[in-house]
């Protein structure tokens, strides 16, 4: 047992209270999905660490290029005009994977820092093309962007700024999409998409559209209790943002990469993003590295503004760092020899139809999945969408009793998260979805 005043790590994204209860889980070692702690005790690990180990934890050419990386240069700096071969190598893949769409790479640590990194972009660019005032960022609720000063009050995640003074008012935060718990009674979803999209217009013509740099969101959102959004919102959105002359920026820290098929998330939408945020499974979480992939028309401001200022105010020791741009190097090779996009397919039957299968617990709303993303929506009232009291921490609750059986999911509220490697076999769902089946009847019979 521990405590926050005995305990040496504060841990991200944790209710340090649980010190008062439990020790934290501490991981010795990793093979394929499974991991096991410094007790001995093996877990499937269904949320890829923190969504981003897509290849599991023991992919033997990943860690070939990792060695072999740290073999030749173990260290160097993407900045002051220098970089590494690994770094330079793997801006122009991802240039070309992107499908020549975008003009440039700007390489971060993380992707929160990719985020901050934009949202300056943005600015820098407002400024440079005679446009100060475009300052705002349009915003959903739920969304969740990163957790610096801007990139955390972009987020419509209450958690993300309880205590810290955020957001900081520079947002225009609009409608989430979430039909299962928004529509009113009688509406379509397609009515209701319709009644987001007017809300949507409504307050950006409120802020003044004029005034807007862009819009960030995500093409699905995770933290945000995995909002797989309703068919027709995506197109409609991208014609709105169009006619309003606001440009999109895709913030695929989570769902690049294969994890909702495509490489890059806003492909499986066919939207045109002005700029894309990728990090996570850039790498499959084998190094720390993030990136943001700028359009020509960013690229164009970012070089108008070094003839007015010189050099660019903006950078980071870290990002790029050629031990992790050559771990991202073998990722996009994997993704592509192995053919793991069409594998992600296979993933999202097997998810879906497995998952499915937990709508006969009164207790389970939703079921939702895309690609390898999924979650599972608790509600005291299934039919009538009547949710858990919040005090009841019914979500924690069924987590706490998964992780008993040997099972890592996350608990967004009462949202169950999965987010398996990309590399789960179905039968591997079915034993994931087994003994979820097994948590959430085990806390129904502790309420009892």
């Amino acid at each position: 047992m521990a405590d926050l005043a005995t305990e040496p790590i504060v841990y991200s994204f944790t209710d340090h209270r649980v010190y008062r209860r439990e020790s934290p889980l501490i991981i010795a070692e990793g093979d394929g999905i499974r991991i096991r702690d410094t007790a001995g005790k093996e877990y499937i690990d269904a949320l890829s660490g923190l969504w981003h180990a897509n290849l599991g934890f023991s992919d033997s050419e990943m860690i070939e290029a990792a060695t072999a990386a740290y073999s030749k240069l173990p260290a160097f700096a993407c900045a002051l005009g220098r970089t590494s071969a690994e770094t330079e190598l793997l801006a122009g893949e991802l240039l070309t994977a992107a499908g020549g769409r975008f003009s440039s790479v700007y390489f971060s640590a993380s992707g929160s820092e990719a985020v901050e990194s934009v949202l300056k972009f943005l600015w820098l660019a407002s400024n440079t093309n005679g446009a100060p005032s475009r300052k705002l960022v349009v915003t959903r609720d739920s969304g969740f962007h990163g957790t610096t000063l801007g990139a955390a009050s972009l987020a419509g995640i209450p958690n993300q700024h309880a205590g810290f003074d955020l957001p900081l008012p520079f947002t225009v935060r609009v409608p989430r999409v979430h039909f299962y718990r928004d529509h009113v009674d009688g509406e379509t979803e397609d009515e209701y998409v319709d009644r987001v999209l007017r809300t949507t217009r409504r307050r950006i013509e409120e802020a003044g559209p004029e005034n807007v740099a862009a819009m960030v969101a995500e093409p699905v959102m995770a933290a945000g209790g995995v909002l797989v959004p309703s068919d027709g919102y995506w197109p409609a959105m991208a014609r709105l943002l169009a006619d309003l002359g606001i440009p999109l920026v895709s913030d695929e820290v989570v769902c690049g990469f294969g994890r909702i098929g495509p490489l890059f998330g806003h492909q499986r939408f066919g939207l045109e993003p002005a700029a894309v945020t990728v990090a996570k499974g850039i790498t499959a979480g084998y190094a720390p590295l993030g990136a943001v992939l700028l359009g020509p028309d960013l690229t164009g401001a970012l070089a108008d503004a070094a003839e007015e200022h010189g050099v660019l105010g903006h950078g980071s020791t870290f990002g790029g760092h050629p031990v992790a741009a050559a771990v991202a190097r073998a990722n996009l090779r994997a993704l592509h020899e192995r053919g793991l996009q069409g594998r992600v397919a296979e993933l999202e039957i097997s998810l879906r139809t497995s998952l499915e299968g937990l709508l006969d617990l009164p207790v389970v709303g939703e079921v939702r999945c895309i690609g390898g993303l999924a979650a599972v929506e608790l509600m005291a009232g299934a039919a009538a969408r009547r949710p858990f009291a919040a005090e009841r921490r019914v979500g924690r609750r069924v987590a706490a009793k998964a992780r008993e059986l040997g099972l890592i999911v996350r608990d967004l509220g009462d949202v169950i998260a999965l987010c398996p490697p990309l590399i789960t076999s179905a039968s591997d769902v079915a034993e994931i979805v087994s003994r979820l089946r097994q948590a959430i009847t085990a806390t129904l019979e502790e309420e009892a």
